[in-house]
């Protein structure tokens, strides 16, 4: 379904990624609202309510994705009543009276409130929303289905595949994530720079690798973003370096599932420090290529305000982005851990992991989708 470049703009630059996307991140004051821009979210959304209408068959079911779609649902109903629809959301979801904040928000609960089944990560997501919608006359059945990672691909990259060149002293914390300021990147590099100045001996015995590609361009958030990364990342290694050593090694770049799972293999810690996550499928990945690798285990430093961490719990060492101080103490607990702790750590990940396919995880939901009340 082809989009012009102003259409797209404004419907995924600002109306998706500048109005909902901070509310979904639990930050409303980062929320911008443009009439002009909701105004292409609402065509974009009745094209693919109208596409779908004209190609579903009589009595289908149709699977629609996160909020993006949020307006398909009502449109949909509207013009096939014989329709099944799900919706499942891959991102969190607000508390009630932040996504009021919304000036749009009565308009999107009249359209959620069409679906026959909605489904999230994480039983706190799905609780968020029944309270949202909360009040309305037809609710949709809620389900919670987290989603899971194809292990056994992992695991034969880990096996196949060579670790990553690893700094020639030290340990190596790695990060691999699109450039987002909601992933809390800038507040890793400021992290690691409150920890060489409270523990200045590790000067030159770490090296943090930002594996992060850039954004689409357009996107004022992320831009702005990007830019005071890169700034802080400058700032950092100016202060740091010593010799040919310097503490952030950032890399700017896309990889294919192969090379993450090179840089899996060769980290020391793995870093996650979302601000909000629905679940942080990397997470996972790292696990799953660590248990099935043969060199010594690492260690998962993981947001708490992420869908994974509903699943992986203490078995990660769980940090609190929100606060600088946890975020610099986490991390030095991680570069500390000795290795019968941190295999005994990735062993109980290992079995909370699990072995669940994503695959399986879909045909549950469109079964869900099925078996929901109809007719909302």
């Amino acid at each position: 379904m082809p989009l012009g470049a102003a259409e797209w703009s404004g419907y995924f630059h600002r109306a998706c990624k500048e109005t909902l996307w901070p509310v979904l991140m639990s930050e409303p004051d980062r929320a911008a609202f443009d009439p002009a821009a909701w105004a292409a979210y609402r065509s974009v959304n009745a094209r693919f309510a109208e596409h779908l209408a004209e190609r579903a068959a009589p009595g289908g079911t149709v699977w629609l994705h996160d909020y993006n779609l949020w307006l398909v649902p009502g449109l949909l109903r509207a013009g096939r009543p014989d329709l099944r629809i799900g919706l499942f959301h891959h991102t969190p979801f607000p508390a009630p009276e932040v996504f009021a904040t919304l000036p749009v928000a009565a308009e999107l609960r009249a359209s959620l409130a069409r679906l026959d089944w909605a489904g999230f990560h994480t039983a706190a997501f799905a609780d968020r929303f029944r309270r949202a919608l909360a009040g309305l006359p037809a609710r949709p059945r809620v389900g919670v289905h987290p989603l899971g990672i194809d292990r056994p691909a992992v695991e034969a990259l880990a096996r196949t595949r060579t670790p990553a060149p690893r700094p020639a002293v030290g340990q190596l914390v790695l990060s691999v994530e699109r450039l987002d300021w909601a992933k809390a990147p800038v507040q890793k590099v400021d992290a690691l720079d409150r920890l060489l100045t409270t523990r200045p001996e590790l000067r030159g015995q770490l090296v943090f690798r930002l594996v992060c590609p850039p954004p689409e361009p357009g996107i004022t958030a992320h831009d702005a973003t990007r830019a005071l990364l890169e700034r802080r990342i400058a700032e950092v290694n100016a202060r740091w370096s010593a010799g040919s050593w310097q503490p952030v090694e950032y890399r700017p770049v896309s990889l294919a599932l192969p090379e993450v799972v090179e840089q899996y293999l060769a980290a020391d810690v793995f870093w996650v420090t979302s601000l909000q996550d629905g679940m942080n499928l990397t997470a996972k990945e790292f696990v799953a290529a660590r248990a099935a690798g043969t060199r010594p285990p690492g260690v998962l430093v993981l947001s708490r305000h992420t869908g994974a961490a509903e699943q992986f719990g203490p078995a990660a060492l769980l940090t609190d982005p929100h606060s600088p101080a946890d975020l610099t103490a986490r991390l030095a607990e991680a570069l500390a851990t000795t290795p019968a702790e941190r295999r005994a750590r990735l062993d109980r990940l290992s079995t909370l992991l699990g072995h669940d396919r994503p695959v399986d995880w879909a045909t549950r939901i469109v079964e869900a989708i099925r078996r929901a009340p109809h007719g909302s």
